[in-house]
């Protein structure tokens, strides 16, 4: 009961697709006073599931949230395209990517993420999905959607009419909140939110330390500057940017 003897408010529940790393750490702390959140991790067979995985524990653990959901999806690692989770491929360097297809590049992945989220939705009675996709997180690589084409408005806006039309007994929303924001101010708002940096993994590989060269780390070093933030995983990588390093935003 409120003070005034009324009764509490009731927060509406939500799907939260979680990796286990930064924009996930700062997605679930700027959504999570609003939403009861419900955490979906999904292991696709990727090089950096299990650290992922322990994170996206951690993680749900430190902000209090009882309904979370590990799936599975092993159809990626059957098909093996993709070096994020084909070992034999190798992760490429953040300054080698161009206009070619990126071999980090895994067709479909975010589509089937938001499957797995609409169904545990459907289940769950939940309004919203969320998901802490940004389109633009260069430099010093390539802008993200242009790397991952599904991390983009255009490809999210497709997605939310398909489910749409998939689930019409009730409407649930795909919702991006830092989807126009640069690195540098997601590392800004998870800073005054005080989401736990040391609790994420940005590496497209796994074990202790993260690789420094790929674009996951790029970016995460990147961010970390522009905001004048120290990370916690600090790992100074082949193409570690220092404070003379120019920004740019396309």
């Amino acid at each position: 009961m409120s003070p005034e003897g009324t009764p509490a408010m009731t927060k509406p529940r939500a799907v939260l697709l979680t990796s286990g790393g930064l924009n996930s750490a700062v997605l679930t702390a700027l959504t999570r006073e609003d939403h009861d959140l419900c955490a979906l991790h999904v292991r696709f067979g990727h090089r950096a599931a299990d650290r992922e995985h322990e994170l996206f524990t951690r993680q749900s653990e430190r902000f209090g949230i009882k309904e979370r959901l590990t799936f599975d999806l092993p159809a990626f690692e059957a098909v093996g395209g993709s070096a994020r989770v084909n070992r034999k491929k190798q992760i490429e360097d953040v300054l080698s990517l161009g206009e070619a297809e990126s071999d980090c590049h895994t067709p479909g992945l975010i589509g089937s993420l938001v499957s797995a989220a609409l169904h545990w939705a459907a289940h769950l009675g939940a309004h919203k999905i969320f998901i802490g996709i940004s389109e633009n997180l260069g430099p010093p690589g390539p802008r993200t959607c242009d790397v991952f084409p599904e991390y983009s408005r255009d490809y999210l806006q497709l997605l939310e009419q398909s489910l749409q039309v998939a689930y019409p007994w009730r409407r649930i929303s795909l919702e991006a909140p830092l989807l126009d924001m640069p690195r540098g101010e997601i590392v800004r708002l998870g800073q005054r939110l005080k989401a736990p940096f040391e609790l994420t993994w940005s590496c497209l590989s796994s074990g202790t330390k993260p690789c420094g060269g790929c674009i996951g780390c790029a970016t995460r070093q990147r961010g970390f500057l522009d905001a004048i933030v120290p990370d916690p995983l600090a790992a100074a990588g082949p193409h570690a940017l220092t404070p003379d390093a120019q920004s740019v935003h396309a």
